[in-house]
């Protein structure tokens, strides 16, 4: 192995170790990190057994196996962005229905105070 793929090797490795501290430590959501794991893992066997992705270039008619790699990346980055488009517009909706809720128990909170105070009004002018 030349001194490229064990470049690969050692990037996949800070990447995996990076994942697993972040979800460890930082929170990192399982559905995310599963992407990155895929990714540090296929560049981790890409750069251990070179020959793979000659064979699947082979494979599928891609004459080089490098531009194979590069398009392969570029529908992972699509894919993720993808679901990271999806995840926030869930989060956007989410975040309008929780303001609307806020919005309804405060005015239900400032109905029940004023009810509170108009029958405390009434008790203490009442003599009896």
């Amino acid at each position: 192995m030349t001194s490229t793929y064990w470049l690969g090797v050692v990037f996949a490795f800070i990447v995996l170790f990076g994942i697993f501290v972040r979800m460890r430590n930082q929170g990192m959501k399982e559905r995310y990190a599963t992407w990155w794991l895929v990714i540090a893992i296929a560049v981790a066997v890409i750069s251990i057994f070179p020959r793979v992705l000659d064979e699947a270039a082979h494979l599928v008619g891609v004459q080089v196996p490098l531009n194979l790699a590069f398009f392969l990346a570029g529908v992972i980055m699509l894919l993720l962005s993808l679901r990271f488009s999806v995840d926030l517009s869930q989060s956007d909706e989410e975040r309008r229905r929780l303001t609307e809720e806020i919005a309804f128990l405060r005015a239900e909170i400032d109905s029940l105070k004023s009810d509170s105070r108009t029958s405390r009004e009434d008790s203490s002018t009442d003599p009896s």
